[in-house]
């Protein structure tokens, strides 16, 4: 297992080393890859889902069930058109969408036009037994980057840590392992907000998730600060998800070690930050 470390090629520290060893395991993307929406850690059936224009969104509802889609607070939904709309009913009000399927296993398109965004939708249906079973979706909200263009912003560079005369209070201590197409040039944080430092101004920003001590991740918000993703939290975990490819990042300072998982692994390419 080969370790980078891009100040002095220190070896990881073999507690580090442990935690880096059980990075969080996902399943592929089919080749067209279709937006899926994530379970926050207090209940599974309300969903998160980042948005970007240039998605197809996947939403499945259950057979005489309910569901909410939740979009931006200052959005109001104006037009809706459902590919079969016999299938299913459909009541917009303001920035809520409630959305219930009336044939079992009804599946169909859907494409929603708000006064700011447009969204495109693959509905499926499905039969349930239990109203707690873990798939069901009651709500699913959609999560917003700063800007909507899904490219990196130049501007703002004052509200960015100085490198050189703050280094000594950052936490360089980071770690990360998976896909070479997403992974960031630097990461660091000052104690309360999280840096990620891209190389690409014009590259496609992957989702964040901030994941917990047994593996669950809640999609979070981010600024964009020209070359920088800014989170404003400071956390053990996160996974960077942009369709097939996957980066767990590792904050040694705060470390956890989560529980193996019986899947495949990723990448074995461990890479360590530091300041410059």
């Amino acid at each position: 297992m080969t370790v980078k470390n891009f100040n002095n090629r220190r070896n990881l520290s073999r507690f580090a080393a442990l935690f880096l060893a059980l990075c969080l395991i996902t399943t592929t993307q089919p080749a067209h890859a279709l937006q899926e929406s994530r379970a926050i850690a207090t209940d599974s059936r309300i969903r998160s889902v980042r948005y970007s224009p240039n998605e197809v969104y996947q939403f499945i509802g259950h057979y005489g069930y309910a569901s909410a889609i939740i979009f931006a607070d200052d959005e109001k939904v104006l037009t809706v058109s459902m590919g079969d709309s016999t299938a299913w009913q459909v009541n917009p009000a303001g920035n809520r969408m409630f959305i219930k399927p009336v044939d079992q296993n009804a599946l169909t398109n859907m494409t929603v036009l708000t006064d700011k965004r447009s969204y495109l939708f693959e509905l499926h249906a499905q039969e349930t037994k239990d109203i707690r079973d873990k798939n069901m979706v009651f709500e699913m909200r959609f999560v917003y980057p700063q800007s909507d263009n899904g490219t990196l912003d130049v501007n703002q560079l004052d509200s960015l840590p100085d490198l050189e005369r703050d280094s000594a209070r950052l936490n360089f201590r980071y770690t990360i392992r998976g896909s070479t197409v997403i992974e960031p040039i630097r990461i660091f944080d000052d104690g309360e907000f999280t840096y990620f430092e891209f190389r690409d101004k014009n590259a496609e920003i992957p989702a964040f998730f901030k994941v917990d001590s047994i593996n669950n991740e809640a999609l979070i918000n981010f600024r964009k600060r020209g070359n920088y993703i800014v989170v404003e939290q400071v956390a053990s975990r996160f996974t960077l998800r942009r369709g097939p490819d996957i980066l767990c990042v590792y904050n040694e300072k705060m470390p956890v070690i989560p529980l193996p998982q019986p899947e495949r692994s990723l990448s074995q390419r461990i890479r360590e930050f530091s300041p410059f």
